[in-house]
């Protein structure tokens, strides 16, 4: 029995998540130039404020809210069912993945070693970008995945 894109969740899950991280990142990109509209409580560990205006909220000179929104907008772009489709862009998702879960990586480090706080936004942003991966690779993982739409054999 063979799988098929139409059949299976993860195209479909893997553009909602995709559109879920383009929401928040466009919210933290929003409030990296407006740091009055930022939604979040202050505590001991929990400081959105303190974690989106540190020194760490830029890399490379570049507001990270702009990357991360940069980068849903191209990931949602790959989970869109065409591209689901088309064999070629498989290897675009995942590397296109591969990329946000080292800067996940990289962003944790800084939240926990270098700042001491946590965002939950930016948290929200983590946790999408690890599960939308997860999928992605679930997907790729599929051993009979039709990218066209239906599997023939010959």
């Amino acid at each position: 029995m063979s799988s098929n894109t139409r059949t299976t969740p993860l195209p479909l899950i893997s553009l909602v998540l995709a559109i879920a991280g383009l929401a928040v990142s466009a919210y933290l990109t929003y409030t990296h130039f407006d740091p009055d509209v930022l939604l979040c409580s202050e505590g001991a560990v929990i400081d959105c404020g303190t974690v989106t205006t540190s020194e760490q909220s830029e890399f490379l000179g570049i507001p990270v809210a702009v990357l991360g929104l940069a980068f849903f907008v191209g990931i949602t772009v790959l989970c869109l069912p065409a591209a689901w489709r088309d064999r070629r862009l498989h290897w675009a998702r995942l590397g296109a993945a591969g990329v946000g879960v080292l800067f996940v990586v990289y962003l944790v480090a800084a939240e926990f070693v270098l700042i001491g706080k946590i965002c939950l936004w930016c948290t929200a942003v983590h946790v999408i970008t690890l599960a939308l991966a997860g999928v992605l690779v679930a997907g790729a993982l599929r051993e009979d995945r039709p990218v066209t739409g239906a599997t023939r054999r010959e």
